[in-house]
């Protein structure tokens, strides 16, 4: 009972069970993506492998023609605004664990009446950041052809792997530690912490952008690389040396692109 009333006050429970809703949406989509693929049947969306970010797509061809309609209308504007909110929905479910570091900050540094509020400010425009810029830079991938293929997953990898040994990242990890004062109350008080939140998120897409692509070109799958980049991206905010835990994502990450090429032959 005493560990139930714990867990009850843990400022951050909501957004802990916001995140598994995520994952559950997420893994029933797929569920219902791979039944319509084996079936033939169901809407165009399902039956394709980029379920995730068109799942707003309709009237497009069914059966062995739906990849390529998807394809083919993945890069345009409507295909684009339509993945949105899977896009979100892929942020919210990756993202926001890693982000914890900065709600607790935003909870701890808000004046106790509108901590749940500023909370909601900080996750409404890190969330908002992340899915424009998934929409707009990952989304156009749902149009190239070796999409999902080993070969683009392995170079999305290695290419992860490299970025986390530069110094362009080390700089945007430092920037996702950085804390700062928020104005107590009134509007500069949600300005304090849009501002906030613009500046964390922009740091965390620096410092992530490499794992999220990597998990967006996945393929089959995806889910699974998804998660391995959630928890990956995850243990590295939360690490005590964080430069260190780059360094060892680096590794995982060039060991999982040579496993990939290896199973692919």
């Amino acid at each position: 009972m005493a560990a139930l009333e714990r867990i009850g006050r843990r400022p951050t429970l909501w957004v802990e069970l916001g995140v598994l809703a995520a994952w559950v949406v997420l893994l029933l989509g797929s569920g219902l993506a791979h039944g319509a693929a084996a079936s033939g049947s169901g809407p165009a969306w399902a039956q394709s492998p980029l379920w995730i970010c068109t799942i707003g797509m309709t009237g497009m061809s069914g059966g062995g023609g739906a990849h390529a309609g998807v394809a083919a209308a993945a890069s345009g504007p409507e295909s684009l605004l339509a993945g949105a909110p899977m896009w979100a929905l892929m942020a919210v479910a990756m993202m926001v664990p890693a982000a914890t570091p900065a709600v607790r900050h935003v909870g701890a540094k808000s004046l106790y009446w509108r901590r749940r509020r500023a909370v909601v400010e900080f996750l409404a425009v890190f969330v908002a950041v992340w899915a424009l810029f998934s929409t707009l830079a990952l989304g156009s991938l749902t149009s190239w052809g070796p999409l999902g293929s080993p070969w683009a997953l392995a170079a999305a990898l290695s290419l992860a792997a490299v970025w986390q040994l530069t110094p362009l990242k080390r700089s945007a990890q430092r920037a996702c530690h950085r804390s700062r004062p928020l104005p107590p109350r009134g509007w500069r008080a949600s300005a304090g912490v849009a501002d906030f939140a613009l500046r964390n998120s922009g740091a965390c897409i620096a410092s992530c952008w490499a794992m999220m692509l990597a998990a967006a070109v996945a393929g089959p799958g995806r889910l699974l690389w998804m998660g391995a980049m959630t928890g990956a991206m995850t243990a590295e905010k939360m690490a005590i040396k964080p430069q260190r835990a780059a360094r060892r994502v680096a590794s995982v990450l060039a060991v999982a692109a040579a496993g990939v090429l290896l199973f692919s032959f």
